[in-house]
């Protein structure tokens, strides 16, 4: 199925330019993208494939996990100060504007930061409040959570803090990637996209397949 016309439309040939998010005290999305962190796709959007990892529970998880129903997908960390709970309680209000339609999809958290982000840890953090209700958090070793990344076209870059004591951020791009029945990509949802504009593209999709 071809991706969806919402939000950053992804038709069958693109440039695709993934919007970034600073996450440490002071920095702004522009220092994030001076980093050396555009990501350019042309071509088919190949995004996504296989990968192992383990949810919120510890159980070990595959991309069969994205198949069957729509999957909102987002990477981030639970260490993160303000970019990543903006965007998944955005993702929270876009759930309560789908009505009896969110039943059908998921929503996925894949950590950025696997150092940290335990099962345990994101356990806690994918119940707060404003989240999706049912938020999965995925997790896995440094290498695990590489080839995900890779898989998905993911940018996340390690950030030393000084004088902090928790002594690293993540830069990483902002983006919520709309995954298939068929686990393929069918549209993304930008920063600037409202809880209104994922809740209107999810409806498209799921009328349209």
């Amino acid at each position: 199925m071809r991706p969806i016309a919402i939000a950053l439309a992804l038709p069958a040939t693109l440039a695709l330019t993934l919007a970034l998010a600073a996450c440490g005290p002071g920095a702004t999305q522009g220092e994030a993208g001076q980093a050396g962190s555009t990501v350019i796709s042309s071509g088919a959007a190949e995004i996504g494939g296989p990968f192992t990892l383990v949810d919120d529970t510890g159980a070990v998880v595959t991309e069969s996990e994205l198949e069957g129903q729509p999957t909102l997908v987002y990477f981030g960390f639970s260490y993160c100060p303000d970019v990543c709970p903006t965007a998944l309680q955005k993702l929270g209000a876009a759930q309560e504007r789908m009505g009896a339609a969110a039943d059908d999809v998921q929503f996925v958290m894949v950590s950025v930061d696997p150092e940290r982000d335990t099962p345990e840890q994101m356990a806690t953090y994918v119940t707060n409040n404003g989240f999706p209700k049912g938020l999965r958090g995925f997790t896995g070793t440094v290498e695990q959570v590489d080839a995900i990344k890779d898989a998905y076209k993911v940018y996340a870059q390690k950030v030393p803090l000084e004088d902090s004591p928790m002594g690293y951020t993540v830069d990483h791009q902002d983006i919520i990637y709309l995954m298939g029945r068929d686990g393929e990509l069918a549209g993304y949802f930008g920063p600037n996209q409202t809880p209104a504009d994922i809740a209107v593209g999810v409806r498209q999709y799921l009328a349209n397949s």
